[in-house]
């Protein structure tokens, strides 16, 4: 394995991605964490995977509420990163003390000042055999909400960790 990271994983980090916030709500429990592995998957329907490391907090939400969401980054968002890069532990709610900062949504948490927003219907987990599982959500709503920004894009050091 040595041998891979010091050759492929330079090349592995270098695939560029976008950088989100996943969230997830289920009755008053929420969370939120810095996603930076999704992709549209289907046009029709419209179908997006996530992976999310396994264990993560998020993980329970979605299979108890069907639903998640990705507030999606745009160029020069650094704060999020900061807030949202570790995730919460279990049953710390990342707005406790900051709700205004979210629309009112009763399926995920939507930022309201985001760049752009994708509000999914969990349809399926797959698990890959790795230390991430993958999501698959229907997209059921959306907006662009800054029309002139541009997403943020983000690429690794190399293909072996965050």
């Amino acid at each position: 394995m040595s041998d891979l990271k010091s050759t492929a994983g330079p090349a592995l980090g270098k695939i560029p991605s976008g950088l989100a916030i996943a969230t997830a709500q289920h009755g008053k429990d929420r969370t939120g964490f810095l996603a930076s592995w999704f992709q549209q998957i289907s046009f029709d329907p419209p179908l997006v995977a996530v992976c999310i490391k396994a264990g993560r907090p998020i993980e329970a939400l979605i299979q108890a509420s069907g639903h998640f969401a990705l507030n999606l980054l745009k160029e020069g968002d650094h704060e999020p990163l900061k807030r949202y890069g570790r995730g919460f532990e279990p049953g710390v709610d990342p707005w406790a003390e900051d709700a205004h900062s979210l629309l009112t949504h009763e399926k995920a948490p939507v930022f309201k000042d985001g760049y752009a927003y994708l509000v999914l219907k969990h349809t399926k987990t797959l698990s890959t055999g790795g230390d991430h599982d993958l999501f698959i959500g229907e997209v059921v709503e959306g907006a662009l909400q800054e029309p002139d920004a541009k997403p943020r894009t983000h690429v690794r050091k190399d293909g072996f960790g965050y």
